[in-house]
């Protein structure tokens, strides 16, 4: 048995010549490597890409074939084509394909020959291949996220940010997003499985395992487990199905609520002949997940129960991590996954217009507790309800929802994002002229969509909860956040007040959020300085949101005063951002459990850009980022914003057993001196946040004109933990104006890749900003205040920075 992934060429339409294309990749990325193409990251190199969506584009793979070879088996698997495309093997028209989400797998069983063999795929843009549908159609289907004129992002199944979006540049690859393999000698392999928990109980769990072949004659195999032994097996529905049962499970829990266990098996399988068919090694966990949608006194709940037990969700939205997805590395997307863990998120929510991750994503959140929240990939649109689209939905769902919910991370299959709320708050009948039977042919779409096809095949498929929609409440009016999901955006699309965010609670917050500006090291990565300006056209390239800079100002103004220049703008933009998420934070945790969960908008970038992101494209931190992860803490102290001057602290757990928790806090002047204290003990439980008593009313502490800052620290026995709180009156400018800030690089560990920046300053600093101008500089803690002394902040390293590479920004 012999595989070879094949290599590639494509002919360039417009210079008549063949042009190396590799084993998988997009036409777009070939380009740029002939340099044919910039990279469209910098300037308004975007503009430059256009053109591709102009023709059609025809790739070809030779192989060749031996007489002995041309007798055995021969089969060929996609990974991944994006997206249209027909396939032709020596001239013969073998096969079309019309769904970037799924791999396709095709036994070539003629038109083979001796010697040189030659595969053609010619795919053709999706503006072109719908665009006699859109010159002809009654009407148009609502694509707000899809900038070109020819919108035809909902008829294509393929990632939906690559249209265009409020933080993505408009670029539909072309191309192949994984291997195309040829596989000679194989009679039949896996290619598919899935894993479900039919029944939990306390000392037995019953699974299901699932596995799919290739060879679809076979009809019997002896399925063999390392861990449950041997059976014989007969297809159904060209499925292969095995219940199993387990005393005393290991529980698969997600972080902070206990271990994550995984069992390893080793399985293997052969044909009625006793034909060895395939082995292979497969991780599974056991656990149970419920969404709970019910009437209770504060209306309609949301929240999850995993294994039986309520949890708390915290973590983030995540979005592609490029716009080219076959360049997006197993390596960075476990890179992204454990920079969750290290914020102690435990859920993260994937976003309905990109794409369905690949294994290394959904295997790296099994190991560090990350339950899952997946969208199906569908996004702020409507889309069509015709045979031919839901059959094409119905293939994508068939194979994706199998293979995802084998991982125990997974908690929820959600159906769409935002497509019920779009449609009936966006306006979309107006703008469109949809009424009468155009609207109700929508409806029906959706209905047949998400309410019959994708539950239908899930319920089938996975014992994971589904759910149509989200956010199943819209915001605004005041009873809207007492029932479902909620995507809070009254601060940035609407008139709310900044500190809203920590008033306007939603039974479980699924988007909400700010923007800010990247690091000054991603900025210099598209532009010059000489372009740092809101208002410069690169800027306004790299700002997609239509009341982008305008509303990062405004808040910044009002909570930091105005930017002397860009620089500070970019830093007041960063600041902003994570008081306002901090806000939402901080008011989600403490109404547990009312509140079920809280997941911000955005975690990542596809591209170097403004956007709501709290970790760039480059994978450095922003100052949300540093704030969620103590925010996100299992046991919290946080800040609650009633209004901009009036504050209250409270401590709250995550954590299943109750906690001793001794605690104190100190008010102090921006010299160190302790101006007034407190401690206590309390046995702090699960959703049962706790005020602390702060007594900040004696020796002036409350007027407005005088500095001061909070220092609160707890401990449970097993660790003790302090944050600090600034107070800054109308005069702190005055009070620190000639501030002294030293750094020197200390205790260099080059093999651990290690240091310490020890930062000395003779006043007190807020907001303390470190920046290295060498990338891949990280820090244990930035964005902080400091009192007068000395600091040491650990740092990790890819090379080792100067001393003079380090800047810094403080107020």
């Amino acid at each position: 048995m012999a595989q070879t992934s094949l290599e590639w060429s494509f002919f360039h339409p417009l210079r008549s010549e063949w042009i190396d294309l590799g084993k998988s990749g997009s036409v777009q990325e070939a380009l740029m490597k002939t340099g044919e193409l910039p990279d469209p990251f910098y300037g308004l190199n975007e503009e430059k890409f256009a053109w591709i969506e102009d023709h059609d584009w025809k790739l070809k793979a030779i192989f060749f074939l031996t007489q002995d070879e041309l007798q055995k088996n021969i089969e060929l698997d996609f990974s991944g084509i994006d997206t249209y495309a027909h396939l032709s093997l020596n001239g013969v028209f073998i096969d079309s394909f019309e769904n970037a989400f799924i791999p396709y797998h095709l036994k070539l069983d003629s038109g083979l020959k001796v010697g040189l063999n030659e595969l053609e795929l010619l795919i053709t843009p999706p503006v072109r291949y719908h665009k006699l549908q859109w010159e002809t159609e009654r009407y148009h289907l609502p694509a707000p996220n899809d900038v070109h004129k020819i919108a035809v992002a909902p008829y294509t199944r393929k990632p939906q940010y690559q249209f265009g979006w409020d933080w993505s540049l408009r670029l539909n690859t072309i191309g192949l997003t994984g291997p195309a393999v040829l596989r000679i000698g194989d009679k039949a392999r896996v290619i598919n499985k899935s894993i479900r928990v039919l029944e939990l109980k306390e000392d037995e769990a019953v699974l299901e395992f699932v596995i799919e072949l290739s060879d679809k004659t076979i009809q019997e195999l002896t399925w063999n487990s390392a861990i449950f032994g041997d059976t014989i097996v007969k297809s159904a529905d060209d499925l292969f199905k095995r219940t199993v049962a387990i005393s005393d499970p290991e529980l698969w829990w997600p972080r902070g609520m206990g271990a994550q266990s995984i069992y390893t098996d080793l399985w293997s399988f052969q044909s009625s002949d006793s034909t060895l068919i395939a082995n292979q090694e497969v991780d599974f966990g056991v656990k149970t997940s419920e969404l709970i949608t019910e009437t209770d006194q504060w209306g309609t709940s949301y929240y999850f129960k995993i294994n039986g037990e309520r949890v708390f969700a915290k973590g983030a939205n995540y979005i592609p991590q490029d716009i080219f997805p076959d360049r997006i590395q197993d390596e960075d997307i476990e890179e992204l996954v454990q920079q969750m863990a290290v914020s102690n998120f435990n859920m993260v929510r994937v976003w309905g217009g990109g794409f369905y991750q690949k294994e290394a994503f959904y295997s790296a959140c099994d190991r560090l507790g990350i339950m899952v929240w997946q969208d199906l990939m569908f996004a702020c649109a409507m889309y069509p309800g015709d045979s031919s689209f839901l059959d094409n939905v119905q293939r994508e769902l068939k194979y994706q929802i199998p293979r995802i919910s084998a991982h125990p991370s997974v908690v929820l299959f959600n159906g769409n994002n935002e497509v019920e709320v779009a449609w009936g708050n966006w306006g979309f009948q107006i703008k469109y002229g949809l009424y009468g039977e155009s609207a109700k042919e929508i409806e029906k779409a959706y209905d047949d969509l998400f309410k019959q096809l994708a539950p239908e095949v899930i319920q089938a498929n996975s014992s994971i909860p589904y759910i149509h929609t989200s956010p199943l409440s819209n915001w605004g009016k005041d009873d809207y956040y007492n029932h479902g999901s909620q995507h809070y955006w009254g601060v940035w699309h609407g008139k709310d007040p900044i500190e809203d965010f920590g008033k306007k609670i939603g039974r479980f917050n699924a988007e909400y959020g700010f923007q800010s500006f990247p690091e000054y090291n991603t900025l210099r990565t598209f532009s010059t300085e000489a372009d740092w300006d809101i208002s410069s056209p690169v800027m306004k390239q790299h700002q997609k949101s239509y009341v982008g800079n305008d509303m990062i100002l405004k808040h910044a103004k009002r909570l930091y005063g105005t930017p002397t220049d860009f620089k500070q703008f970019v830093y007041f933009s960063q600041l902003t951002q994570a008081m306002a998420v901090s806000m939402a934070i901080a008011g989600h945790r403490i109404d547990s459990p009312r509140c079920g969960g809280t997941l911000y908008w955005q975690l990542n970038d596809c591209w170097p850009v403004s956007s709501w992101s709290s970790i760039d494209y480059y994978g450095n931190w922003k100052a949300l980022q540093y704030r969620a992860k103590e925010d996100y803490r299992d046991l919290a102290i946080l800040e609650r914003f009633s209004d901009l001057e009036n504050r209250s602290y409270y401590l709250v757990s995550d954590l299943r057993v109750p906690q001793e928790i001794n605690y104190d806090w100190q008010v102090v002047r921006l010299n160190g001196k302790v101006i007034n204290s407190g401690e206590g003990q309390i046995l702090l439980e699960k959703d049962k946040p706790f005020e602390l008593k702060i007594d900040a009313e004696s020796n002036g502490c409350r007027d407005k004109h005088k500095s001061h800052q909070l220092i609160i620290s707890i401990n449970n026995g097993a660790e003790e933990y302090t944050r600090s709180f600034d107070m800054l009156g109308s005069k702190y400018e005055q009070e620190v104006a000639n501030r002294k800030v030293c750094l020197e690089l200390v205790s260099i560990d080059e093999i651990a890749k290690s240091a310490v920046l020890r930062v000395t300053n003779d006043e007190f600093i807020a907001d303390l900003w470190l920046v290295s101008s060498k990338f891949g500089v990280r820090f244990d803690r930035n964005f902080i205040s400091l009192l007068p002394g000395t600091h040491d902040l650990k740092i990790a390293f890819e090379e080792l920075p100067e001393q003079s590479d380090f800047e810094f920004y403080y107020r």
